[in-house]
């Protein structure tokens, strides 16, 4: 077995095992990834709060960081609670003296009541001497504001962290975070997550209307990543600051690009929460471990996770961007691709629907029958926009004339096995073949209408409905449907299940490149 990256978490110890060390050495493990410790001080804590703290001394942190790196030798540094300015000299000395290039650096300095943990001196120190050594810096919204205080002010240090209440929408929070970077160089996250937003954009000042949590990316030059995903009603958050910051360590570690590292951290802490389960009388711990337990996703994740495994990636882009779409978005496509995409495609929304109308009848739930009955409808619908299409180019063309076009071989291979594996999979095999085609129409038409104004030719090109309809929010509701009943059964998939369910998708979404790439050729034959 090859080694895995070795990431060293530097920071205190949480007696009640939500935070810390102790989160961080969960999180690295439930990456596979290796991890090792250098202490900087414990707490005397549980979930309602922090009792006491008693610092390491600075020496001692030193012998754990030699010990550690001149042995073992480390991939990515994650740090947290600092506790002196002696700690955060010995580590600034650590970094330089073993020339150690990647650090997210967490800079725990604000508790939840709003004091400040760190001395004036070790905040100085930490702002000119470690913090320009960072790949990254993950502060919340209040270690994000007391730090641009620092550097704007470096002599007049406030004694507690500015409200929260002085950002009133995502735009402030892009703009904290710009305004950090500039001061601090480093590539910088502020995380919102104690400040949910409404859909809309704007702060949610009622508990009952958070909906969004939003971080924001800058990098070191200049550039803004937003992520927002949906927010989770729960206590069970304590924790997530760090295990975020060491999540984003192992994913970089394990060779992903920073954003796609945060990304990826962000859906595994999501997850996290989602996960969790009561323990203490306060703010209890995230579940550091759920993604380990059977499945090699989060909650709500398993359709993200079809279409980037390495068996079906490379087909999948191949699918949602090919050559076919695109001619279809500039108009370059001729009558007769069309003609024919359009003929087979209705034959192929026929065997559709019957798989679909399998689907219901395999259903379980109502809400799953439910799901399957409106996807069915939305086949229906879609046949009648072939027909319509198809009148555009031959006049007088009847639903009749449709029925009676030979199926191609593309058109029967793709379809004949769809209905197979309804015929002898289980409704979670069936929701898969389908999965591929729903979705993939919609990540194609979309990626057609946001392409540069160049590309596309609305004016004049007859096929732009395609891509309005495929890109519009009618589907969008239809998919959402399917694919929040597929979410719903994944997370009681079993480890074999998922393997089989990773061969079905990647055996429709080739079928479905191959189904375009057939209207491409079919042309050229017929010229």
């Amino acid at each position: 077995m090859s080694a895995p990256p070795r990431i060293l978490t530097i920071a205190g110890s949480d007696s009640s095992g939500g935070a810390g060390i102790e989160a961080d050495i969960k999180v690295i493990t439930a990456h596979k990834c290796y991890g090792m410790t250098a202490m900087t001080g414990l707490t005397a804590q549980n979930t309602t709060g922090v009792v006491d703290i008693h610092p390491i001394p600075a020496d001692f942190l030193r012998k754990a960081l030699s010990a550690v790196i001149e042995d073992v030798g480390v991939d990515v540094v994650k740090t947290g609670m600092l506790t002196s300015t002696e700690s955060i000299s010995v580590i600034v000395e650590a970094i330089k003296k073993h020339k150690l290039d990647t650090i997210v650096l967490d800079p725990v300095m604000i508790s939840t009541s709003g004091s400040v943990l760190l001395p004036p001196d070790a905040i100085s120190n930490l702002c000119k001497n470690l913090i320009p050594l960072a790949t990254l810096v993950t502060p919340n919204i209040p270690e994000a504001q007391h730090l641009l205080s620092y550097y704007s002010n470096p002599e007049g240090l406030p004694a507690a962290a500015p409200p929260v209440e002085h950002i009133n929408s995502m735009a402030d929070i892009v703009d904290l975070a710009k305004r950090l970077q500039e001061k601090c160089s480093a590539a910088v996250l502020v995380k919102g997550g104690h400040l949910p937003f409404l859909a809309d954009g704007s702060v949610a000042r009622r508990q009952k209307d958070e909906a969004i949590v939003m971080d924001v990316l800058v990098l070191s030059n200049g550039v803004v990543k937003i992520f927002n995903s949906p927010y989770v009603e729960s206590k069970n958050t304590h924790g997530t600051g760090c295990s975020l910051a060491s999540a984003i360590a192992c994913n970089i570690g394990l060779s992903q690009p920073l954003h796609t590292a945060i990304s990826h951290a962000r859906d595994y802490i999501h997850g996290a929460i989602v996960a969790s389960y009561p323990l203490g009388k306060g703010s209890g711990p995230i579940n550091h471990v759920h993604s380990i337990y059977k499945l090699p996703y989060s909650k709500g994740r398993f359709i993200d996770y079809l279409i980037n495994h390495p068996r079906v990636i490379n087909i999948w882009n191949d699918y949602v961007n090919h050559e076919f779409v695109k001619r279809i978005a500039s108009g370059a496509l001729t009558p007769d691709e069309f003609v024919w995409y359009l003929k087979q495609d209705y034959l192929f929304l026929v065997q559709f629907a019957r798989a679909k109308a399998l689907s219901a009848f395999k259903g379980t739930t109502l809400q799953q029958i439910r799901e399957s009955a409106n996807s069915l409808v939305g086949s229906i619908r879609e046949t009648a926009l072939h027909i319509k299409y198809c009148g555009q180019f031959i006049p007088g063309i009847t639903e009749k004339d449709l029925q009676a076009t030979p199926e191609e071989p593309a058109t029967v291979a793709y379809t004949r096995y769809i209905l197979d594996v309804g015929s002898n999979g289980d409704t979670a095999a069936l929701m898969v073949s389908l999965m591929s085609c729903s979705v993939g129409y919609q990540v194609a038409a979309r990626n057609r209408e946001n392409e540069d104004s160049s590309v596309r030719t609305e004016q004049g090109n007859v096929y732009w409905n395609w891509v309005e309809e495929y890109a519009g929010e009618k589907y969008a509701e239809d998919i959402q449907g399917q694919r929040d009943a597929l979410e719903e059964i994944a997370v009681g998939f079993g480890v074999a299940q998922v393997e089989e369910l990773v061969e079905i998708f990647r055996k429709v979404t080739e079928m479905e490149r191959n189904f375009f790439t057939a209207a491409v050729e079919a042309a050229t034959l017929r010229s």
